[in-house]
């Protein structure tokens, strides 16, 4: 039995692990898309690439403090 839930746990963290990494690159790598797609719109080479690099980095942060948050805000239910 303990066996068990040692698995499910290690499962959780794998899953979790993963989202945080996925909720994080995303973010990251469509800033950079869409930076060079206006970029190259507009022929304003890295002004538009840096902002919205910087706006991805912001919202992958703010997707990590929910993430953490979501958890403490469980365990302090219990």
């Amino acid at each position: 039995m303990a066996s068990n839930r040692k698995k499910g746990n290690v499962l959780e963290n794998i899953a979790l692990i993963s989202y945080i990494g996925i909720s994080m690159i995303i973010p990251i790598i469509g800033g950079v898309y869409i930076g060079r797609w206006v970029d190259n719109r507009f022929d304003t080479q890295p002004i538009f690439l840096f902002a919205c690099i910087i706006i991805g980095v912001i919202v992958a942060f703010i997707n990590l403090f929910k993430v953490a948050t979501k958890d403490v805000k469980k365990k302090q239910r219990k």
